[in-house]
């Protein structure tokens, strides 16, 4: 069982417009309207290869039926916490270039009695659960204390915990010191300090914070590829050109990868190349953290991982 916690979800409208024009009447297509959030995305790609999966975090508001009828039709054993607020609305907007532009709601306001729920939740399915994937921002109320406690929580009960998170939490999740992090190449940038680096400096940072006790620190590249950083060694892949249809819901099923490659052992390479892979199928596709498994299949010997450390 594989559980994920999605702090702050959101209804993710993808639209597709001739061209953005501020101040202006713009009118759009809708391409995909789906229920959204990074750690709900990562069910949804395990669900795709059949995992079973637990989700939870906090639900509420006029578009929660829409996110109940989701789990029923994926099949997702729905464990969250119905909180009084309004989940929030996410609007990504494509040009004919295929340029993108998020407009992205802040999230509701949780009470402690919600955030109480959760805790207890949390605890429950950690216990049964062989990865936890806590991914996302976190919605108003919900500090550095309480994502402190959550990471805690999660670790006490479960042997491998996965934190995709960035800013201000990818910094206490560092401390607490989970199996793996997910940051993206800016998200590396603001850990360093800086406004650029090389390829050897975010090795050599991801090292250092493998040697405070993270296991892994995936660090995802784009167009690049993604490095996977450990103490057992560095490995790179590349992706293979494909015809991109979106690049939203990537990330997620790189997590949703790295949940599956925990759970059947997989060595570092094997990991790093199933997760390239099943990121450029999610590419092909306008619908978000959905792949198609043929795609997936023929993408994968066509990953080329190599070990640089």
């Amino acid at each position: 069982m594989i559980t994920t916690i999605t702090l702050n979800p959101a209804l993710d409208k993808l639209m597709e417009s001739e061209s953005l024009q501020v101040g202006e009447t713009n009118r759009a297509d809708i391409l995909n309207s789906s229920a959204a959030g990074k750690g709900i995305d990562v069910a949804k790609v395990l669900r795709d290869f059949k995992r079973e999966v637990n989700a939870t975090g906090f639900l509420g508001g006029i578009v929660a039926p829409i996110f109940k009828q989701c789990f029923e039709d994926e099949k997702i054993n729905d464990h969250f916490i119905a909180i009084e607020g309004q989940t929030r609305t996410n609007i990504q907007l494509f040009d004919k270039s295929g340029k993108r532009t998020e407009i992205l709601e802040k999230g509701p306001e949780v009470s402690s009695a919600e955030k109480e729920a959760l805790i207890h939740k949390v605890e429950e399915l950690a216990k049964v659960s062989s990865v936890v994937a806590i991914c996302g921002s976190a919605p108003r109320g919900v500090d550095e204390a309480y994502f402190t406690e959550l990471i805690q929580l999660a670790k006490a009960n479960c042997h491998t915990v996965i934190v995709d998170a960035s800013g201000a939490l990818l910094k206490v999740a560092i401390k607490q010191k989970p199996k793996l992090i997910k940051p993206n190449k800016d998200e590396m940038f603001e850990l360093m300090g800086v406004k650029s680096a090389t390829q050897e400096e975010m090795i050599e940072f991801a090292q250092h914070l493998c040697q405070e006790g993270i296991e892994y620190v995936l660090i995802s590249l784009g167009k690049e590829g993604a490095m996977l950083v450990s103490q057992k060694g560095v490995w790179k892949g590349l992706a293979p050109d494909v015809d991109v249809k979106s690049t939203l819901g990537c990330g997620d099923t790189v997590v949703a990868s790295m949940c599956i490659s925990f759970d059947e052992g997989d060595e570092p390479a094997v990991m790093l190349k199933k997760a390239i892979a099943l990121s450029s199928a999610n590419a092909m596709t306008f619908e978000t953290a959905h792949v198609i498994l043929k795609d997936y299949e023929e993408l994968l010997p066509r990953c080329e991982v190599e070990t640089i450390k």
